[in-house]
């Protein structure tokens, strides 16, 4: 397994596919937003997306044998980060994303500074799963989302 970052936010057809699939229940996506990104798609069945692209932000590509297998993003929420991971089928269960999140949090030294949060919905089908991924990585459960690092709280006081 490689973790490859892209400077940019990209969807391709395998992403789409998981969408397609999994998008509603697992990622709370609307079919309006799903029906987007087919056009975004275009011919090309792939795109970077330019403005949802940040520079504070970090997209991994999951490789396995030069195949995309997954994702990782990592995407800045004002004093927090926010992880999303995927792994498309039939590329499950082999502990890619457990190993991918651990990998991607490393190379981007964020918890060098900021909290990560990731929220599991309950009615996704990889709930347990995605649970365990982070359990894995040493997340902690909280009402409503896993958290890992956390958020450095400042004081500013007056001198003189």
């Amino acid at each position: 397994m490689e973790l490859r970052r892209r400077t940019l936010r990209h969807v391709d057809q395998a992403e789409y596919d998981h969408f397609l699939k999994y998008g509603e229940q697992a990622y709370g996506l609307t079919p309006q937003e799903i029906k987007g990104y087919d056009h975004e798609l275009g011919e090309e069945r792939a795109f970077d997306s330019v403005e949802h692209s940040y520079p504070e932000d970090y997209y991994f590509d999951i490789v396995e044998a030069d195949t995309i297998v997954g994702r990782v993003l990592l995407l800045k929420m004002g004093h927090y980060f926010q992880l999303d991971f995927m792994v498309f089928d039939p590329y499950t269960r082999r502990g890619l994303a457990t190993q991918a999140v651990a990998e991607a949090l490393t190379y981007s030294g964020v918890l060098d500074r900021h909290e990560v949060r990731a929220r599991v919905l309950e009615q996704s089908p990889h709930a347990s799963f995605a649970k365990r991924i982070l359990e894995a990585n040493d997340f902690t459960s909280t009402e409503n989302y896993y958290v890992k690092g956390r958020r450095r709280r400042y004081s500013l006081q007056r001198m003189g």
